[in-house]
């Protein structure tokens, strides 16, 4: 069966609303921000849209989200659409439908969650936060380089709004903030959360987490997140915010091998 570049919106995102927790970032990147950077593969059949896998090109590495019951043969033959070198976000197993023809680099199990209990953000004292914008890029640059160098961070999502930091002693303490925002779809994945090592421990990644929320709630029906399976403090924390764990797949980087 050809693979093709689907296009329609409407059927893409009826497909992705089939499991909503599985393929949140996908719904969200049909948004009219996202939706230039975005190739999303797949085949299309007399009953519908099937093996739909995103492309997406923002910043960095390029990253294929693989996700649900696809068809090997289908996996096999998209190899040949990639580039040399991308990242991918993959469902259990299907890692192994690439190894032929790529290295791969491991970066461990995370945990897909979605956001079930909102009255739980609104227990947090959020007094001390406040909206980051545009012009809070160098300080928010400079959080990320010192606290989380290996951070997903796209400027651009700061022209969403849907960034929420605290300052301590004149500086960038804490920020969290989205991977994905679509008032239209009303979605919205977060992402890019952090606390500066001089100030953890007293709360700030908790206040920023829930005051994003609560932002958040007046224009999406559904927030997710995902986070590293080890990451026991990060786990507790979105637990305690109301998050639940929905799925648990695998990260990975991908280099073609050398003929």
């Amino acid at each position: 069966m050809e693979i093709q570049i689907i296009k329609d919106r409407s059927a893409l995102e009826k497909y992705f609303r089939r499991d909503l927790p599985l393929h949140l970032y996908s719904l969200g990147d049909l948004d009219d921000f996202y939706w230039p950077r975005i190739s999303c593969y797949g085949n299309q059949t007399e009953k519908g849209l099937k093996n739909i896998t995103p492309f997406y090109r923002g910043e960095g590495l390029p990253v294929l989200l693989v996700f649900g019951d696809l068809d090997l043969d289908y996996l096999r033959q998209l190899q040949s659409l990639l580039p040399d070198r991308f990242y991918s976000h993959m469902s259990s197993g299907l890692i192994k439908e690439f190894s032929d023809n790529y290295l791969v680099t491991e970066h461990g199990d995370h945990f897909k969650m979605a956001l079930v209990n909102f009255d739980l953000t609104g227990k947090t004292n959020t007094n001390n936060t406040f909206q980051v914008t545009e012009t809070d890029l160098p300080e928010v640059n400079q959080l990320y380089r010192e606290s989380y160098p290996d951070n997903a961070f796209d400027p651009r999502m700061l022209e969403s709004g849907q960034y929420i930091g605290i300052r301590q002693q004149g500086r960038l303490a804490s920020i969290a903030g989205i991977h994905t925002y679509s008032a239209a779809y009303r979605v919205a994945a977060l992402g890019n959360v952090t606390t500066h090592p001089d100030y953890r421990g007293r709360g700030f990644g908790r206040a920023v987490t829930a005051r994003l929320c609560q932002l958040l709630e007046s224009t999406i029906d559904f927030i997710g997140l995902h986070v590293k399976c080890e990451n026991q403090p990060a786990l507790s924390l979105y637990k305690s915010l109301g998050f639940r764990i929905s799925s648990v797949y695998g990260e990975f980087s991908l280099k073609k091998r050398p003929k």
